[in-house]
């Protein structure tokens, strides 16, 4: 199942890079970065610890994984940018303001901190490239 969700965060993370240059997609680059980290995490939690978090709660989703690195000694850095992100995710979902391109920047560099976080965690005893 991690295959599905990893799968996932990928597409979302190439279709976040194909727009996030360009000032006219900052609402679609917002919405991608935080999507991709939320399927990077899924795919993490189902690989510490069997399953993915599940309550619409963010903080509880940031503080499941963090549990789950800290049962496995895993330093859980990344998280800080995993917090931020999903702390945009209803202003950028639902908010009646626009996405400035600076602030769809700020979190497409957040999304992709958070991807290489991840992806070094679940590289371990997986061959991914």
């Amino acid at each position: 199942m991690v295959e599905v969700f990893l799968e996932r965060a990928t597409q979302l993370s190439d279709a976040r890079d194909l727009v996030r240059d360009d000032a006219e997609f900052a609402s679609a680059t917002a919405l991608l970065s935080v999507h991709t980290a939320v399927a990077f995490n899924d795919a993490l939690m189902i690989d510490l610890s069997g399953a993915r978090h599940k309550d619409p709660d963010h903080a509880r989703a940031v503080k499941a994984t963090q549990m789950a690195c800290a049962v496995k000694k895993i330093n859980p850095s990344g998280l800080k940018h995993l917090r931020r992100l999903l702390s945009k995710k209803t202003d950028v979902s639902y908010g009646e303001e626009r996405v400035t391109f600076d602030a769809a920047t700020a979190l497409a560099y957040s999304s992709q901190q958070f991807q290489g976080w991840a992806l070094s965690i679940l590289k371990r005893g997986r061959r991914l490239s």
